[in-house]
């Protein structure tokens, strides 16, 4: 039943499920720093794809980080991917979405109940995109409500954020990025926007 309203979820979420064979390590440099893009994002995406095969729900929480148009979308989903194929009960949305519906919830406008329920007691929950959600203080509480509760039951999450740690801080609180840095594994994406370079190709 969990599973069942997990997919539910799932499916009116606005983003398509991503896979890896359809990751392309060919957008990253191989010049510059050392470790140069392509090296770094390498290691990440091996990782990735490991993670999403020995996935269970004692599995890391990660957190990745990075500017727009790197991947980081694309590989939080292939992660989910397979993980809904292994049978796992998996939320993923824009963090964005995921707090409209909260809040909805909250003050009595959603149709359906026990989102926050569910959001807590999902195998794995991603929250893409974070930072993009108008922040209130009662936004800031459940990202902390759903955040720590899912670390002390020991259930895995993935974040996408455009935010450097010190912006993260800024806007939700000491308390709340205390608990993902010290508790998360970080992830930082670099290179340039994929969807600028396929643009500039299709031209």
């Amino acid at each position: 039943l969990r599973q069942d309203a997990c997919q539910q979820l799932a499916r009116k979420s606005p983003l398509k499920l991503s896979d890896f064979d359809s990751f392309s390590l060919d957008y990253y440099e191989k010049t510059g720093d050392t470790p140069s893009p392509y090296q770094r994002m390498k290691a990440v995406y091996e990782y990735c794809r490991k993670y999403a095969e020995q996935f269970t729900t004692e599995s890391d929480s990660l957190i990745f980080i990075g500017k727009t148009g790197l991947g980081k979308t694309h590989l939080a989903l292939a992660i989910a991917n397979v993980c809904l194929q292994k049978g796992f009960s998996v939320i993923y949305n824009s963090s964005q979405n995921i707090m409209h519906q909260l809040e909805a919830e909250h003050f009595g406008r959603a149709r359906d109940t026990g989102f926050l329920e569910k959001l807590c007691g999902c195998d794995l929950l991603i929250l893409d995109d974070l930072g993009t959600e108008f922040l209130t203080s009662f936004i800031s509480s459940m990202l902390y409500t759903v955040l720590n509760t899912r670390l002390n039951q020991g259930l895995p999450t993935i974040i996408s954020t455009n935010l450097e740690p010190q912006e993260m801080e800024d806007l939700y609180g000491e308390r709340v990025v205390s608990r993902i840095f010290s508790m998360f594994r970080s992830f930082l994406f670099a290179g340039k926007d994929i969807r600028m370079q396929k643009r500039a190709l299709q031209k």
